[in-house]
C-alpha cells in the first residue's frame, strides 16, 4: 500500500490507513492523515486536501514556525492551532547550540523532547482528542517535521483506535524513509548553521530528523510510569472515555 503523497516540496505527508484496530476493524485510508509543514502552492493544497477529503488539520507547530510557513488550506477547512514549543525548530537549534553541536547531544535532546512532549504538551493533545470527537471527515495532523510532535498524536490515535503497539511504531518509523533522502533533509537546518558561520554538520542534523524506535519507546516509558498503562493514559491525560472512544473508532476505522 502506498502512503505517502507528494505535493510540492512537502516532507512526510501521509495516510495512516490499513492498520488493525479494534473489533477487527481497519483504519481508514481515507480519513487519518499526518505530515511535515505544507509546502507548496496555495491551489495545489486546496485541490489536494478537498481530494484527500480532508476537514480538521491540527498543527502542533510554533507561532514561529507557523509564520514562516503559513498554511492556506482553503474555504471549509478549519485548522486548530496547538503551538507546542517543545520540539519546535527554534527550540531543538537553541538546544542544540546548549549541548556543543555533538552527535550524541543531538540524540540527547531528541529523547528528552519526547519525554516533555508527553509530560508538559497534554493539554494540546487532549484538546485534539476533543476537536476529533466532535468532528466530520478526514483530519490531517501535522508539525513542521511531521514526526514528533505530530508523531506522538499519531500514535496516541492509532493507540486510542485499537492499533497494536508493533504497527503503530511501526507507522511511527516510516517517518525514517521520507527524510532519508539526507542532502534534503540537512538542508532544513543549513540557515540556522549559517547564521552562526558554521558548516552544516549532517552527523549532528541526522539524529534530529532521523525517527529511531528509542525516542518513541521515551514516550511510550513514560506513559507506562506515570499513569500505568495507555489506556489509563488515554482515559485520565486525555478525556478520552468510552463514548469518545467509539466516535473516534466510528469516524476512523471501517470493516474489514
Amino acid at each position: 500500500m502506498e502512503r505517502f503523497f507528494s505535493l510540492g516540496k512537502t516532507s512526510n505527508f501521509r495516510h495512516m490507513g490499513g492498520y488493525l484496530a479494534a473489533g477487527g476493524r481497519l483504519t481508514r485510508a481515507d480519513r487519518l492523515y499526518r505530515s511535515g509543514y505544507v509546502n507548496a502552492p496555495d491551489a495545489e493544497v486546496q485541490a489536494l486536501f478537498g481530494r484527500l477529503g480532508i476537514r480538521t488539520v491540527y498543527d502542533f507547530r510554533s507561532p514561529v514556525e507557523r509564520a514562516k510557513h503559513p498554511l492556506r488550506a482553503g474555504r471549509g477547512i478549519e485548522v486548530v492551532e496547538l503551538g507546542m514549543l517543545v520540539a519546535s525548530v527554534e527550540n531543538l537549534w537553541n538546544l542544540l547550540l546548549a549541548e556543543g553541536l555533538t552527535p550524541a547531544g543531538a540524540e540527547k535532546i531528541m529523547a528528552d523532547r519526547y519525554r516533555e512532549l508527553t509530560r508538559e504538551e497534554v493539554p494540546g493533545y487532549r484538546e485534539m482528542f476533543r476537536h476529533l470527537a466532535e468532528g466530520e471527515g478526514g483530519a490531517l495532523v501535522m508539525c513542521s517535521f511531521g514526526k514528533d510532535r505530530a508523531g506522538i498524536a499519531s500514535a496516541l490515535l492509532l493507540h486510542a483506535l485499537g492499533v497494536p503497539a508493533e504497527q503503530v511504531e511501526a507507522d511511527y518509523l516510516l517517518s525514517a524513509t521520507a527524510y532519508a533522502d539526507s542532502a534534503a533533509a540537512i538542508g532544513k537546518f543549513e540557515q540556522f548553521f549559517n547564521a552562526q558561520g558554521l558548516p552544516v554538520d549532517p552527523e549532528i542534523v541526522l539524529p534530529i530528523l532521523d525517527a529511531r524506535p528509542q525516542y518513541l519507546r521515551v514516550a511510550l516509558d513514560l506513559i507506562d510510569t506515570e499513569a500505568g498503562n495507555m489506556e489509563r493514559f488515554l482515559e485520565r491525560e486525555m478525556g478520552l472515555d468510552a463514548a469518545g472512544r467509539e466516535r473516534l473508532i466510528e469516524r476512523f476505522t471501517q470493516a474489514d
